[in-house]
C-alpha cells in the first residue's frame, strides 16, 4: 500500500503531492482528477503513480487527501463509499485527510457511514504557498486520528512548509485567515507595485520592489515579538512620507475593509461546507 494519495489536482492538489513527493519517495505518492489528462501530467512531472478512479485512489494508499471543491465532495463520497467499506472489511486502516473548505469531519463520518468504525478522519487547511515548501497548514485536533497519525502525515507532507493545530472551536478563524490572506496580499502588493508606476517606476521594478518590501517586512516581524504597529511606528518618522500615507489608508478605511474582508470570508467558509 502506499503512502498517500490525492484526490483532485487543482492549485492545492498539485501543490500539497509536489510536497509530499519531495517529503517521501515519489513512488509511495498517488494522484487521481476528473480530468484524467491533468492528472496523468501532474504525476509524470513528480514521478510518481496516477490511477483513473477515486476508488482506485482510496485502495492504493494509508492517508487519502481529497482535494476537491465542496460542491463536488458528496458525489465523490458516494463514488468512494463502497472501496472504505471494502478496506474495513479487508482489516486494512485508511486515514481520510480533508482540506476542504468549510467541511467538517462530521460530514464524512455521516456520508460514508463510519460511525462507530475505526475511521481516522484529520481536517487540515493549508494555503497555496505549499507548492514552494513556504506554506502553513492547520490542522483541526480531533479524537478520530492519534498523535502518531498525525506525527507521520506531517513527516510526508514536511516539504509544504510549517504546521500548527486548532481546537475545533478556532479552526475556521485560523483557516479563513491562512487561507485567504494570501488573495489580500497579492492585490496589496499589486496596488503598491501601482503607485510606484504612477510615480514613474517600471512595471518590472515596481512589482520587484513592492514583493521585497513586503517578504523583508514579514520576515523581520517573524523574527521579533515586537508589536505589529512598532514596526509601523519604526517607518513613520513626522510628518513624514510613510506619515502621509498612512493617514490616507486611514482617511479611506484600509483597516476596517480588512477586517471586514476576513470577517465575511468567515462567513463565507461556513455556508460552502453545507453539502447538498
Amino acid at each position: 500500500m502506499k503512502k498517500i494519495a490525492f484526490i483532485g489536482s487543482g492549485t492545492m492538489g498539485t501543490a500539497l503531492a509536489t510536497a509530499a513527493c519531495k517529503g517521501v519517495d515519489p513512488s509511495e505518492v498517488v494522484v487521481t482528477d476528473f480530468v484524467q489528462e491533468k492528472g496523468k501530467e501532474l504525476a509524470d512531472r513528480l514521478g510518481c503513480r496516477f490511477v483513473p478512479t477515486n476508488t482506485e485512489a482510496v485502495k492504493a494508499a494509508h492517508y487519502v487527501v481529497f482535494c476537491v471543491k465542496p460542491q463536488f465532495l458528496k458525489g465523490v463520497l458516494e463514488e468512494v463509499k463502497p472501496a472504505f467499506e471494502a478496506c474495513a472489511a479487508a482489516g486494512e486502516e485508511t486515514i481520510i485527510v480533508s482540506i476542504v473548505a468549510g467541511v467538517e469531519v462530521s460530514t464524512y463520518v455521516k456520508e460514508l457511514e463510519l460511525e462507530g468504525k475505526n475511521a481516522p478522519v484529520i481536517r487540515i487547511l493549508p494555503n497555496t504557498a505549499c507548492l514552494i515548501g513556504k506554506g502553513f497548514t492547520l490542522i483541526e485536533q480531533g479524537e478520530s486520528y492519534t498523535k502518531e497519525q498525525e506525527d507521520e502525515f506531517r513527516y510526508i507532507m514536511r516539504e509544504s512548509g510549517g504546521f500548527d493545530s486548532l481546537p475545533p472551536s478556532q479552526f475556521v478563524a485560523g483557516t479563513v485567515l491562512t487561507s485567504t490572506s494570501p488573495a489580500f496580499i497579492a492585490m496589496f502588493a499589486n496596488s503598491l507595485a501601482d503607485g510606484g508606476v504612477y510615480n514613474g517606476l517600471l512595471r518590472p521594478q515596481a512589482r520587484r520592489y513592492a514583493l521585497e518590501g513586503i517578504l523583508g517586512t514579514v520576515q523581520l516581524l517573524l523574527q521579533s515579538d515586537k508589536h505589529l504597529e512598532g514596526l509601523k511606528d519604526d517607518v513613520c518618522s513626522p510628518a513624514g512620507p510613510a506619515m502621509i500615507g498612512v493617514k490616507t489608508l486611514e482617511d479611506a478605511g484600509f483597516r476596517s475593509s480588512v477586517i471586514s474582508a476576513v470577517a465575511d470570508a468567515y462567513k463565507r467558509f461556513e455556508e460552502i461546507g453545507r453539502l447538498k
